[in-house]
């Protein structure tokens, strides 16, 4: 069944945000889940779809949930290719594990979409699944973080009746903001991530010192290197290199003649941006290939890095077409 579409609206009361978006950790009674969109693209301007608010009820099923109901309603819109969109989310409470598993493969389906979530409060933070959760969505190349004063008084001047009063904080709303974007830090640092030839695990947060490809390089100079041996390096990565990481690994092949690197990644981050095109190229100038996963190399990397339970790998829908997007723009870039 799908989602209903009459749990959304243009804007919501005073008492409504103030009630459902309070940033104090632990608040009991909030059961609707309050996701406040916008949508940015180049080009023509999207349709108006008329409304800027889903809201959904936890208690209900996951397909009910207000991240549910933007996901089917926004995919129902037919995606061009050819355009980027950004979403923002502003919402009460962080997304639960189901409702992530949905955002990981919409954000895989779509690679011309970026996605960021401003979140009031942390959703069962101390439960280890909703901790993997968020994790997970940073893998899946979004970004997380904590609502900030200036997002709630942003929230509160688009997406609620204000009868053009401004927002004023509650109590210890600076110190409930400054306790969650530490937890979440916390939580996002807490990654597994094991060094390996050909995979490494990580997010591509502006903000980490210790994205994979740092990770990889202070491994392997560390404890594998030697100016004796040939080495020959495939790295499957997400997303391709953010432009520093790039530049780094650039230069470790400038360092090192023994060293042959080929990269291939599930999607290009921010490939309309010049400088992450000059990054990809700087990588293709010292000697890496870099190349666009196929079905092939998903495929390898199911069999290899993944507990997949002796299931084969079964290819999602889109996965052809945006492959040829994918390699057709990576190939203007490097020409």
């Amino acid at each position: 069944m799908k989602p209903q579409f009459r749990n959304t609206v243009e804007r919501m009361y005073r008492g409504t945000f103030f009630y459902n978006f309070n940033n104090r950790p632990i608040l009991s009674r909030r059961n609707t889940v309050w996701l406040c969109y916008e949508v940015k693209t180049r080009g023509p301007s999207m349709p108006t779809w008329g409304t800027k608010i889903f809201r959904g009820q936890v208690c209900f099923e996951p397909q009910y949930h207000a991240e549910m109901c933007f996901l089917s309603r926004f995919c129902g819109n037919q995606l061009p290719a050819y355009k980027r969109f950004q979403i923002t989310w502003f919402v009460s409470w962080t997304p639960c594990p189901d409702c992530v598993a949905k955002v990981a493969e919409f954000l895989a389906e779509h690679p011309n979409v970026t996605l960021t979530i401003s979140a009031a409060r942390l959703y069962y933070y101390w439960e280890t699944d909703y901790r993997r959760a968020l994790r997970r969505l940073r893998q899946a190349g979004a970004r997380v973080k904590i609502m900030d004063y200036e997002e709630f008084a942003y929230c509160w001047e688009n997406f609620v009746y204000n009868e053009d009063q401004s927002f004023m904080p509650w109590d210890k709303f600076d110190d409930n903001y400054a306790f969650l974007h530490h937890k979440l830090k916390e939580i996002l640092r807490s990654r597994h991530c094991t060094p390996a030839w050909a995979t490494e695990q990580d997010s591509v947060d502006p903000e980490s010192r210790c994205h994979a490809e740092r990770c990889f390089l202070s491994w392997f100079c560390e404890d594998i290197l030697s100016p004796n041996t040939e080495y020959q390096v495939t790295w499957y990565t997400s997303w391709s290199p953010c432009l520093d990481c790039a530049g780094e690994v650039a230069e470790f092949l400038a360092r090192h003649s023994n060293v042959k690197l080929a990269i291939f990644a599930a999607r290009l981050y921010y490939f309309w941006d010049t400088h992450y095109q000059q990054g990809l190229r700087s990588l293709s100038e010292k000697g890496a290939s870099v190349e666009i996963m196929g079905y092939k190399d998903f495929k390898y990397c199911w069999e290899n890095f993944v507990y997949n339970g002796d299931e084969p790998f079964k290819p999602w829908k889109g996965l052809k077409y945006n492959f040829l997007f994918l390699d057709s723009k990576l190939q203007e870039i490097l020409e």
